[in-house]
């Protein structure tokens, strides 16, 4: 019989809960992949002006912004089942009334929609994390946590292969009946497909905390102040940069280069793919090169690509510009994400295990807002005709602050701690 390696062989010695959490987050995932990839590309589609789209897609991080905090110290210590429940049916729900509404240019509705969406991934962002480290037992909880990191990455490979093959197909006949296959079909699809998470959810156990709660929700250490503001630079200025480009990149690559969705559905796979392998390889370079090497080297150098990718705008003319700029697109992304599960390592050394619930709640609500504000700004950016090689170059200033603030959280968590080994998963964000 064939044996798997052994690193693949404790994660099937894993609880079913954690498996069953894994695939419902994995059908969640589906439905951000969609609207990630081809939102964007579907509301221009419909008539919106980059503007309009903006302002639309800014909804979706207004309640995470507001509530993040409040909801990560409400639910510690709390039975985390229903909580997931209720948000997996809500977010797909909400998902799907946005869309709809989008279709028929019922802009109010689906903002309405677009805000509730928010609010039920809000939920399930916070309590994610804590429910599988109560799921798996302590000895299996890294294989957990990777487990569950892979789901985006898987859920972008999927969708970004369906997103590409519904659309090269173009139409379907099944019988009199001719279905369209084109962005919305797609989103539709995937979303119908997130409503199968609430049957994984129900199915999960509801462990306790095993922890004493709090005996006041808001009470933190006046000494952990410091250490909170500090860790939390270097996400303000990623979220925000993230949020000026990352988001609108499918704009970028429509009006400056001309690509169709499913184009960039399909280059988009490829560069999830990437990301799926480089995060394997995250461990080994953290031994080999440190902090400074998986932080620092690895930021600095995705920066260098996503500045020259914005580049390509001036160079449109040549024929090399539009290779090249898809070439830096699959590149860059894996580079980016790479550091992530190293910066959240990092910052939860660094602000010590009591803060990790508030850490990973500040960082849902820095996240959402800096990206429901960067919305806005680009949005007037766009407005008065900004280029998008200058929103580039702003992101890439933003990310060069980020990497430096780092050193300094670098140094100190050298010197409390050398040998610091305690990996930890924040909310993960696509950069």
């Amino acid at each position: 019989m064939f044996a798997l390696p052994a690193c693949l062989e404790r994660y099937r010695k894993l609880p079913k809960g954690v498996f069953l959490f894994a695939v419902g987050q994995f059908l969640i995932n589906l439905i951000q992949t969609a609207q990630f990839l081809l939102l964007n590309l579907f509301l221009k589609e419909g008539g919106l002006s980059d503007p309009e789209i903006a302002s639309l897609g800014s909804k979706r991080f207004i309640a995470t912004f507001l509530l993040a905090i409040p909801a990560g110290l409400w639910l510690r210590g709390k039975p985390l089942r229903w909580p997931l429940l209720g948000a997996s049916i809500g977010f797909p729900a909400a998902a799907l009334l946005g869309l709809e509404a989008a279709r028929v240019h019922q802009l109010e509705l689906a903002a309405f929609a677009f805000l509730c969406m928010g609010f039920a991934g809000l939920v399930l962002s916070v309590a994610s994390l804590p429910m599988i480290l109560r799921l798996a037992p302590e000895n299996q909880r890294s294989e957990a946590l990777s487990l569950l990191f892979s789901t985006w990455a898987a859920a972008a490979i999927c969708g970004g292969l369906l997103a590409s093959g519904l659309q090269a197909l173009g139409t379907l006949q099944l019988g009199s009946w001719r279905v369209v296959l084109d962005s919305h079909a797609t989103m539709l699809l995937l979303t119908l497909a997130g409503f199968g998470a609430p049957w994984f959810y129900a199915k999960l156990p509801n462990p306790p905390s095993g922890e004493e709660k709090p005996r006041h929700w808001l009470h933190v250490h006046r000494s952990d102040l410091g250490l909170l503001m500090r860790s939390l630079v270097p996400s303000v200025c990623i979220a925000v940069g993230a949020g000026l480009s990352i988001q609108f990149m499918n704009l970028f690559f429509s009006h400056v280069h001309g690509m169709n969705p499913a184009t960039y559905s399909a280059y988009g796979t490829v560069s999830s793919v990437l990301v799926l392998g480089a995060g394997l390889l995250v461990p080994e370079v953290r031994r080999r090169f440190g902090w400074r090497g998986a932080i620092l080297g690895v930021q600095f150098t995705a920066v260098v690509l996503l500045a020259t990718m914005g580049f390509t705008e001036l160079w449109r003319p040549h024929a090399w510009a539009y290779p090249l700029a898809v070439l830096l697109f699959i590149l860059r992304q894996p580079l980016m994400s790479m550091a992530g599960p190293a910066t959240s390592e990092l910052t939860m050394a660094y602000v010590g295990p009591r803060n990790h619930e508030l850490m990973n709640a500040c960082n849902g609500a820095i996240w959402s807002g800096a990206w429901w504000l960067a919305a806005i700004i680009f949005q007037h950016l766009r407005e008065a005709d900004v280029p998008y090689w200058q929103i580039f170059a702003a992101t890439s200033l933003f990310y060069s602050v980020a990497t430096f603030s780092y050193l300094g959280i670098i140094r100190a968590t050298e010197r409390r701690a050398p040998d610091v080994q305690e990996p930890m998963m924040s909310e993960r964000h696509e950069v």
